[in-house]
């Protein structure tokens, strides 16, 4: 199937796709060099397809070009497009954001600067989860490394169109997993510890992930930090990167605190609650500040993270 969306402008997806390739490794997707072609098997209603996104517009009149070939059964295209649509936050408008602080004495250059730039966020949430977990208190490269070698362990390898494509592993096959199998890849134990035994809650339907999208921020929060190896910045990067939820804050996070103390051109890095009192007037897009503060770094988050 084939279909176009055409995303609330501004909309800069050469800028998003530039992002991917600063975080770490690709992984189980694929980019051209011109940062125009996004490809990736994904799961739409536990369907496995392959979708193709293509950009043939402009920041401010963007145009997606959207192929979606499902490889184990029937998915409707409604379902395909608001995938998407929810993947690159193609319906968010940011519009407002850019217009209330355009007189901002600190944040209307960081704005201008990643202006377009939406979150792209993972497809799937137990992928995304997995990879905030592996990326807890390591670097960006070998956080990339590790998860690389989890795919190789326990994802999938697909053949579409005579391209090979990695698909992120399911909670069932990592739950088959033992401890030495990671720790053999140079995960530590208590990692090793939490990522089998999550999926394990997933795959035996303790935990319904799939319920935590009709939850608010703080319902998220409340049923995942429960669970052993999940603290509360974890859930705040899932909000984010995993539901692309528009306003999180998680101000204990290093990289947003020295981010703050850059561009504020602070004398010492600000405290948790020094972060909340700035914060209080970004609202509702505190996410996107944030996430525009952690790209004026050139870094994704650093965890301070009791689990």
């Amino acid at each position: 199937m084939k279909f176009d969306i055409k995303p609330k402008p501004p909309f800069d997806f050469q800028k998003m796709m530039q992002r991917l390739t600063v975080t770490g490794k690709t992984h189980v997707l694929k980019l051209n060099e011109q940062f125009t072609e996004y490809e990736k098997i994904i799961r739409i209603e536990e369907i496995s397809c392959f979708v193709k996104v293509v950009s043939s517009g402009t920041v401010t009149s963007p145009i997606l070009n959207c192929q979606a070939i499902p490889l184990n059964g029937r998915v409707s295209e409604d379902a395909v497009k608001t995938k998407i649509q929810q993947l690159f936050s193609t319906e968010v408008d940011l519009s407002p954001l850019y217009n209330h602080f355009c007189e901002h004495e600190k944040l209307d250059g960081v704005l201008q600067r990643f202006k377009g730039l939406k979150l792209l966020t993972d497809t799937d949430l137990f992928e995304s989860i997995v990879k905030i977990i592996i990326g807890q208190q390591v670097n960006l490269t070998f956080a990339g490394t590790l998860t690389e070698r989890l795919i190789e362990l326990a994802g999938d390898k697909v053949e579409v169109e005579g391209d090979t494509y990695q698909v992120f592993p399911t909670p069932t096959s990592v739950s088959k997993l033992k401890y030495e199998d990671l720790r053999e890849l140079q995960f530590s134990q208590r990692k090793a510890e939490y990522i089998i035994d999550l999926a394990k809650l997933i795959s035996d339907g303790t935990i319904d992930f799939g319920s935590l999208w009709n939850m608010s921020d703080e319902e998220v929060m409340k049923a995942l930090l429960p669970i052993r190896g999940i603290g509360k910045w974890t859930i705040e990067c899932l909000l984010i990167f995993g539901m692309g939820r528009t306003d999180v804050l998680p101000a204990a996070d290093i990289g947003l605190r020295n981010a703050i103390r850059q561009v504020w051109k602070l004398a010492e890095q600000p405290s948790e609650e020094e972060v909340r009192v700035l914060a209080q007037d970004w609202t509702p897009w505190r996410t996107y500040i944030t996430y525009y503060l952690w790209e004026s770094l050139n870094q994704t988050p650093t965890v301070v993270d009791h689990t």
